[in-house]
């Protein structure tokens, strides 16, 4: 899964993104000065605090859906979900939920509610993700596993799961909850297979195995949260959109990842097979295979960059942001 884009969540991460014009339209300049997006201008002063009490409130709800609220039937599990939230993280999902909520008109409980289900799952991804992979430190502190053990991590991921639904089950407009909840299964399920696609290793040398794996395992996830405020905001028709940018940028993401961690996975005591692109290219004959690497990932931030730009009301805006900062890492 996406473990940690390592981008600076501040400014255009946040509010900075949001039009200031009460005029009816506008042009907004993305964070790459060749994409200039079209932006409807929203009714609400999108400020630094409103964005901020979101997160906040987020937060407070992320404990709240997923911990016991009664002493009496709180469990091991319910103190390693309120460790693990309380760890860190940057809540990219609840941020790209709250911008395209907010372009979108929704209310703020309903943007609350579709920003804490994305996150919960993700989150819930991680404490597996961490315990599959045996690592045992996320944000400088014990993962999950290795701090409470391994049955105790598979039981706060679980819990994490089911109280995702819970959350979604809060949105307020009930006659979209089934196609909410229709797409919300559809993204876990392709995660999970993307996840095991991973962990089975590759099983051929080639790109198109590699890219299928990322966009499953780390794409579903984070199209996530634009993708419900899209439903719920009666713009299906960004629907494709913003699934095509969120798995081009995962793609571009991982292979970045890759190259930071080339080192480790072909080192010959690992005992997984790697599904390492760098490693990958070498395999197939490739000569230069980091530089490939940087090429094909600087082509889906391409991909991703022009899809999101395609999101109607300039729901696309904070994810282009999002890609080009991490761009800059190449």
């Amino acid at each position: 899964m996406l473990k940690s884009c390592d981008i600076d969540p501040s400014g255009p991460l946040a509010p900075a993104e949001f039009p200031r014009s009460r005029s009816k339209t506008m042009y907004a300049q993305a964070a790459s000065p060749s994409h200039q997006v079209f932006i409807p201008a929203p009714s609400i002063a999108a400020s630094t605090a409103t964005f901020e009490r979101l997160l906040d409130a987020i937060e407070r709800n992320l404990l709240r859906c997923a911990t016991s609220q009664e002493q009496s039937t709180r469990s091991n599990a319910d103190t390693a979900v309120a460790y693990h939230l309380r760890s860190g993280g940057q809540r990219i999902r609840a941020r790209l939920a709250i911008h395209a909520g907010l372009r979108l008109y929704l209310a703020f409980g309903d943007i609350v509610a579709l920003a804490t289900t994305a996150e919960l799952l993700h989150n819930a991804s991680l404490i597996h993700d961490d315990l599959q992979d045996r690592d045992t430190l996320r944000h400088g502190v014990a993962t999950v596993w290795s701090a409470f053990g391994d049955s105790t991590a598979i039981c706060a991921g679980d819990l994490m799961l089911a109280a995702a639904y819970g959350a979604l089950g809060e949105f307020t407009h009930v006659a979209l909850l089934p196609a909410l909840l229709n797409l919300t299964m559809a993204r876990i399920a392709k995660a999970i297979h993307g996840q095991c696609m991973d962990l089975a290793g590759p099983v051929r040398n080639d790109i198109a195995s590699y890219e299928a794996m990322a966009m499953a395992k780390s794409g579903a996830l984070l199209s996530l949260p634009t993708e419900l405020a899209l439903l719920a905001g009666g713009r299906a028709d960004g629907l494709a959109s913003a699934r095509r940018a969120a798995e081009s940028f995962a793609v571009g993401y991982q292979i970045i990842d890759d190259i930071d961690d080339i080192g480790i996975d072909s080192n010959p005591l690992k005992i997984a097979r790697s599904f390492n692109i760098v490693l990958l290219l070498q395999a197939g004959g490739q000569v230069g295979a980091r530089a490939a690497a940087v090429r094909l990932a600087q082509q889906h931030f391409e991909r991703a960059a022009a899809a999101a730009s395609e999101l109607p009301d300039g729901t696309g805006v904070l994810l282009t942001t999002l890609i080009w900062r991490l761009a800059q890492r190449l």
